[in-house]
C-alpha cells in the first residue's frame, strides 16, 4: 500500500487500486444489495418465510415478534433465528445454533455457519461506543481507533439525514458500524472472499444490517472513508426500501450519487467524470451489461472492471433520475421493488420504460459526450511502456527525495525532484499531489516556502485527494492568517487521512496540541501510530 510519509503511493503516483477511483485508493467497493436467499419460500414454514422477508427488509423487532412463537426444533426457523441473530450482531449466539448438523444441511446453513464463526472471532474483544440520543453504535476491533468516533458518528447522523430526506426511509435503531482492523477480519464479519476484498481493493461492506468499515489506519495514507461510510449506509436505505429486492446495478448506482450528498460539494467529485471512465472502459472492452454485473462488485476479476462497473452505474442512475421526476422517480422505483414487482416491471411502473430501453436512451447519451482523454493517474489498462518508464523513473526520483528529506539534505531532495535535463515535465509529477507535497516540504526546509504556495493554491491543479497535501495546504494557510482556507483544508485532510499527524493535529507547531477536546484524541492517536513493518516493501509497485 502506501508508507505513511512516502511518495511512492497507490493513491499517488501510481493510480488507485481501490475501486472508486485512481485518485485515492479508494475508495471502496461494496458488497450491499442483493435479493434474500434463495430458497424456495413454499418449502419454509410460514413463520420462517415471513421472518425472513422481515429481516431482509431490516424490520428486526418484527421479525423476533414472527419468530418467537414459531417452533424453534424445525431447523428452517432455526436457521432464520440464527439469520437474525448475525444482524443483531450476537454471534455467539447465531454460532451456538448453527452447531446443530441439522442446521447446517438447510440451504445457506453451512455459509451462514461461516459468518457466524468468523463474526465470533473478530467479535470477541470488540469495544463499544454509543450515541442514544442517535441510536448510532460503533464498535472497534482495534481501541486505538475509538479517536474516530465523533467524526465517524457525526458522519453516520449527517448521511442518514440526507438518506432520509433523498430516498424517504426510516432506519432500525440502532444504526450499527463496526470498524475492522483488517482485509482477513472484514472478510471473516461479511463473507466477502478475501481474495476478492483485495483484488478490488474493498474497503467496506454494508451486509447484515450493518456497515462493516476497514480502519483508515489499514491504508496508510488513508481513503475517502467518511464518504465510504455514506455510501455503505446508502446500501442499508435501498434494503430497507425495497425489503433486499434492489437490483446491483440499482444498489451501487445510488449509492455512488449519495455518497456525497451528506457533504458540501468537494473539488474532487466527479473527477474524472462517470461518463468518461465507462468510455475508456468500453474501448478496453471493461463494459458489462447492467443487469449482469454479477453478485457484488468487489467480485469483480480487478480493480479496474471494478471501476467502469461503478462509474456505469453511477452514470446510469443519474441519467435515470435527471430523465425522469428526480428523487421521485427513484422513490417510485424503490417501492414497487418493495411491493414485489421484477425490476422491469417496478421500472415500467415509475417510468413507463423497461431496463433495455432505459440502457437504449443511456447508451445514446453517452454517445453524444465528448471523448475526454483521463489523466494517468485516473487512466484504466495497462500503461504503455514509455510511460511505464516514466512512471518507475518517478517512482524511485520520489523515493530517494524523500530518503534525503528525512536526513535533512532538502537541497538535494529538491534536485530529485526537478526536471530531468533536455526531459519534458510529465503530466503525473506536475499534478500529483504526493510529489508537490514532497515538493512543498523540501522547500519549506530550504526557507523557499513562498515558492512553493503555489503547489497548494488550487485543488484543481492537482488530480486527487491526498490528506498530507491538504495537509500543509490547512498549514500554510495559517501561518498567513487565512483561517477559512485552513478549516477547509484541515477538514479535507481528515476526510482522506484522519491518522496523518499534520492534519488531525491542526497545528502549526509540530509539538502543539488542539485544545478542542474532540480533536485532541485524534492528534494524540495520530502521533502514536506506529508504520507497520513491511510498508516500504509493499510501497511503489508501477505494474498494473
Amino acid at each position: 500500500m502506501n508508507p505513511r510519509r512516502a511518495t511512492s503511493l497507490r493513491a499517488g503516483l501510481f493510480g488507485g487500486l481501490l475501486v472508486a477511483a485512481a485518485v485515492l485508493p479508494t475508495h471502496a467497493a461494496s458488497a450491499g444489495g442483493g435479493s434474500p436467499s434463495s430458497t424456495n419460500p413454499t418449502s419454509l414454514p410460514e413463520a420462517a418465510v415471513r421472518a425472513r422477508a422481515l429481516i431482509a427488509a431490516l424490520d428486526y423487532d418484527d421479525a423476533r415478534r414472527e419468530l418467537e412463537g414459531a417452533d424453534g426444533s424445525d431447523p428452517r426457523v432455526a436457521l432464520e433465528k440464527a439469520r437474525l441473530a448475525v444482524d443483531e450482531l450476537d454471534c455467539d449466539g447465531a454460532a451456538a445454533i448453527l452447531a446443530r448438523a441439522e442446521v447446517q444441511k438447510t440451504e445457506d446453513g453451512d455459509v451462514l455457519a461461516d459468518i457466524a464463526r468468523g463474526c465470533q472471532r473478530v467479535t470477541a474483544a470488540l469495544v463499544r461506543d454509543a450515541d442514544d440520543a442517535r441510536a448510532i453504535e460503533v464498535l472497534w476491533q482495534d481501541e486505538h481507533d475509538r479517536a474516530l468516533g465523533p467524526l465517524l458518528m457525526d458522519t453516520i447522523a449527517r448521511a442518514r439525514d440526507a438518506l432520509s430526506r433523498d430516498l424517504g426511509v426510516d432506519w432500525p435503531r440502532p444504526t450499527r458500524v463496526v470498524v475492522v482492523r483488517d482485509l482477513l477480519s472484514l472478510s471473516a464479519m461479511t463473507g466477502l472472499p478475501y481474495r476478492s476484498a483485495q483484488t478490488t481493493g474493498t474497503v467496506a461492506v454494508a451486509k447484515w444490517g450493518r456497515v462493516n468499515l476497514l480502519s483508515p489506519r489499514a491504508s496508510l495514507h488513508g481513503f475517502a472513508w467518511r464518504d465510504t461510510v455514506a455510501h455503505e449506509l446508502t446500501h442499508l436505505a435501498v434494503t430497507r426500501a425495497t425489503a433486499d429486492r434492489a437490483p446491483l446495478w440499482l444498489q451501487e448506482g445510488v449509492a455512488k450519487n449519495e455518497e456525497v450528498r451528506w457533504r458540501d460539494p468537494g473539488p474532487f467529485d466527479d473527477r474524472p467524470s462517470p461518463e468518461s471512465v465507462t468510455q475508456r472502459g468500453a474501448e478496453l472492452g471493461l463494459t458489462l451489461p447492467l443487469d449482469r454485473l454479477g453478485p457484488s462488485v468487489a467480485m469483480l476479476p480487478s480493480a479496474d472492471a471494478a471501476a467502469v462497473a461503478f462509474a456505469e452505474v453511477t452514470s446510469f442512475v443519474r441519467f435515470y433520475m435527471s430523465s425522469g421526476t428526480g428523487t421521485s422517480a427513484l422513490r417510485d422505483l424503490l417501492a414497487g421493488l418493495r411491493e414485489g414487482k421484477n425490476p422491469d416491471a417496478a421500472l415500467v411502473a415509475a417510468s413507463g420504460a423497461d431496463l433495455k430501453a432505459w440502457d437504449v436512451r443511456w447508451k445514446a447519451y453517452l454517445a453524444s459526450r465528448p471523448r475526454v482523454t483521463l489523466s494517468p493517474m485516473s487512466d484504466l489498462g495497462p500503461h504503455a511502456p514509455a510511460s511505464l518508464a516514466t512512471l518507475r523513473d518517478l517512482r524511485d526520483r520520489t523515493r530517494l527525495a524523500e530518503l534525503l528529506l528525512a536526513r535533512r539534505h532538502a537541497g538535494e531532495a529538491l534536485v530529485e525532484l526537478g526536471p530531468r535535463q533536455g526531459a519534458p515535465q510529465d503530466e503525473t509529477s506536475s499534478t500529483d499531489p504526493a510529489v508537490r507535497w514532497l515538493r512543498g516540504r523540501a522547500l519549506e526546509e530550504v526557507g523557499k516556502r513562498a515558492e512553493g504556495e503555489a503547489l497548494v493554491a488550487d485543488p484543481l491543479q492537482v488530480t486527487g485527494s491526498f490528506g498530507p497535501w491538504w495537509a500543509m495546504r490547512g498549514r500554510w494557510a495559517r501561518l498567513r492568517a487565512d483561517e477559512p482556507t485552513a478549516a477547509r483544508s484541515f477538514a479535507e485532510a481528515l476526510a482522506a487521512d484522519p491518522f496523518d499527524p499534520e492534519g488531525a493535529c491542526e497545528t502549526v507547531a509540530v509539538l502543539e496540541t488542539p485544545a478542542d477536546p474532540v480533536e485532541r484524541p485524534l492528534c494524540d492517536a495520530a502521533r502514536a501510530w506506529v508504520e507497520p513493518e513491511d510498508v516500504h516493501g509493499n510501497a511503489g509497485d508501477a505494474d498494473k
